[in-house]
């Protein structure tokens, strides 16, 4: 932050899994955004913190989020999206007051997402895959075979594995070279569906 500050530029942060942590210490003490006084110093200036309810209250399609932060760079964004005529509907807008003051909603979804989470988990690891283990939070699970060299044709063929089981899955090439040998998973699939690729995935082992 003290270099992007040194160098001018601006951070912004993307925040729509904030609600979403499955471990701790953020399950308990929340995860902090960039604009927390012990990460930022009380010191808004060259940040901006993205925040969308599309994740934790399951409004994606609706674009319903907002930007706080710096209040100059904040201005200068509501010129521009003035100018653009890009308005929030005043339904959404009374939409996002409603689901901001609603905690409840919120924990019940991030508890689906964590039983969905552990259902999958066991059976990628009876189909002997490995799990990223830095994908503890948020919608997705990484998913790769042991001891295969990345590479993106590896991330295909471990896509056409899942295919063959009626599985659809995204290949981690997508995402960049980071990915290589690597599917993702959602978990935004219904339980009944999550449960269903967990027995297909256990009847035969991934190859």
């Amino acid at each position: 932050m003290a270099a992007a500050r040194e160098r001018g530029i601006i951070i912004a942060s993307d925040e729509c899994y904030a609600e979403l942590p499955m471990a701790e210490p953020y399950l308990t003490d929340g995860v902090p955004s960039v604009l927390s006084d012990d990460v930022c110093g009380a010191d808004a200036s060259g940040l901006l913190a993205l925040y969308s309810l599309s994740k934790q209250s399951n409004l994606a399609g609706y674009r319903a989020a907002f930007i706080a932060g710096d209040t100059g760079l904040i201005a200068r964004l509501r010129e521009i999206r003035m100018h653009a005529g890009f308005l929030l509907p005043t339904p959404v807008q009374h939409a996002m007051v409603a689901v901001l003051a609603d905690d409840e909603h919120v924990a019940r979804q991030r508890s689906a997402y964590q039983d969905r989470r552990e259902v999958l988990a066991a059976a990628l690891i009876r189909a002997r895959l490995e799990i990223d283990p830095h994908c503890d939070a948020g919608l997705y699970l990484w998913a790769r075979h042991p001891g295969v060299p990345p590479s993106e044709a590896a991330s295909l063929e471990l896509v056409d594995d899942f295919a063959a089981r009626g599985i659809l899955v995204a290949p981690g090439s997508f995402y960049g070279a980071a990915g290589f040998g690597w599917v993702r998973i959602a978990l935004s699939a219904s339980d009944s569906q999550i449960r269903n690729a967990a027995e297909r995935l256990s009847e035969t082992k991934a190859t």
